[in-house]
């Protein structure tokens, strides 16, 4: 799975490409892996890059003009940070741990609350 990430995040940061655009791409290819002893926390990774394709959506919070390019920065800066962890269960859990922290800390519409809580799912499921 670390392979797989890792060439999805080598496109992102390589610029020829929409970050949000290949965000999707990898969604649908963390959706297709089968759970197996080598997945790793395939819910926390999904979640994390839903969150982080949806604020092009205005999702949690519109950013008006600005929307678009906080998008892609924080899909880069998430992209540097994965090419940057160890490459074990100990970095991916840090890394998950990490973004999930940093999207709970975005600005939301609904008074600065979370709009995941800890299990990744959106707050009403």
């Amino acid at each position: 799975m670390i392979d797989l990430i890792d060439g999805y995040m080598h496109r992102v940061l390589k610029g020829r490409e929409d970050p949000v655009g290949v965000v999707e791409e990898l969604k649908c290819a963390l959706i297709e892996l089968l759970p197996g002893d080598d997945v790793g926390n395939v819910d926390g990774l999904y979640s994390i890059y839903a969150d982080l394709s949806d604020i092009v959506d205005g999702y949690p919070f519109h950013y008006g003009d600005g929307t678009e390019m906080i998008a892609q920065r924080e899909i880069r800066d998430a992209a540097w940070d994965w090419l940057s962890i160890p490459r074990n269960a100990d970095g991916m859990k840090t890394y998950v741990d990490h973004w999930a922290a940093r999207i709970a800390a975005l600005p939301t519409t609904d008074g600065g609350r979370p709009f995941r809580g800890n299990s990744g799912r959106l707050e009403g499921e």
